[in-house]
């Protein structure tokens, strides 16, 4: 049995809700680029881009203990 430290116990699901925030992003925006709007398209690509970054910097950070999306 593996005990979680408390720092994982809050990071894991932080970092399902990122991930499942991005996903949502990535839906707006194929949506959004249906209709033309590429000023909204590209403040949710850079909204994107730093969730993907928020999101590898936690894989990297728990990726050797174990924790993965």
């Amino acid at each position: 049995m593996t005990h979680k430290s408390p720092d994982e116990k809050i990071m894991k699901p932080y970092l399902c809700k990122l991930m499942r925030e991005h996903r949502a992003l990535n839906r707006m925006i194929d949506t959004t680029k249906a209709l033309g709007a590429s000023e909204q398209v590209k403040a949710m690509k850079r909204v994107r881009i730093g969730l993907k970054d928020k999101i590898a910097a936690l894989q990297r950070h728990y990726y050797g203990r174990g924790l993965v999306g």
